[in-house]
């Protein structure tokens, strides 16, 4: 196969003219530095009013109650809690918290089955379960000598230390009130004892009163009203 030399445009076997032109003319612009690009027009800073922008700068800001989060959503931010006084008097408080006055100092607790306890309160839960310390329990009886002489003290006591911290279960407390420390050690209208004799008359003053509360308890059953019934401890 062979080729003729006609068969290129100008009838040669050269390159025609206008080619070699179009090289050299894209040589030399290569060759030429490179133009700046143009700036691009920024947006103004406080546009005028009558521009008509859209978008972003036509929105307003989002309402101070709400915030953007993490994920660009709004929501509303907790409301505050209001901040109780410290001061408040004690016939706000209508549950154990009427206990809040008397930590750390020393309470007298009395409960339903007739003991009393004397000590410090530690502490107390909702359920006003008590935590005592240095406590004692207060052992009383009734004075025999009172029955002919009101000059004498009515009620014979005496106080045996416990060891330990007391734990006092809330629903067994009948009173729980604080002890005036300046008469505490000598109340009005008692005599300390001897524990011995205290415990021996407070022992047969309890065997007197049950058989007092069984012959009442045969009356009352006898006229048809069960003894006891929503009031056994």
């Amino acid at each position: 196969m062979s080729y003729h030399s006609n068969a290129l445009p100008g009838g040669s076997g050269a390159p025609p003219q206008n080619v070699a032109v179009d090289f050299n003319a894209m040589l030399q612009r290569s060759l030429q530095q490179p133009l700046a690009p143009e700036p691009i027009a920024e947006a103004p800073a406080n546009p005028h009013q009558s521009i008509g922008y859209s978008g972003v700068y036509s929105n307003t800001p989002p309402p101070p109650q709400f915030s953007q989060n993490a994920l660009g959503g709004a929501r509303a931010p907790a409301p505050q809690q209001q901040i109780l006084p410290v001061d408040l008097p004690p016939q706000a408080f209508l549950t154990s918290a009427m206990l809040l006055d008397m930590v750390d100092k020393k309470v007298d607790v009395l409960l339903r089955d007739e003991k009393e306890y004397i000590g410090i309160l530690r502490s107390y839960d909702q359920f006003a379960n008590l935590v005592l310390t240095e406590c004692s329990e207060r052992i009383f009886a009734r004075n025999p000598e009172a029955e002919h002489s009101h000059a004498v003290a009515k009620w014979l006591i005496c106080d045996v230390k416990l060891p330990g911290v007391m734990t006092i279960r809330g629903e067994n407390v009948t009173i729980c009130a604080t002890v005036d420390l300046d008469r505490e050690d000598n109340p009005r209208g008692v005599k300390f004892a001897n524990e011995k004799e205290v415990r021996a008359l407070a022992s047969a003053q309890k065997v007197e009163k049950k058989v007092v509360e069984d012959r009442k308890a045969r009356a009352l059953k006898q006229s048809g009203i069960e003894p006891h019934f929503g009031m056994q401890g």
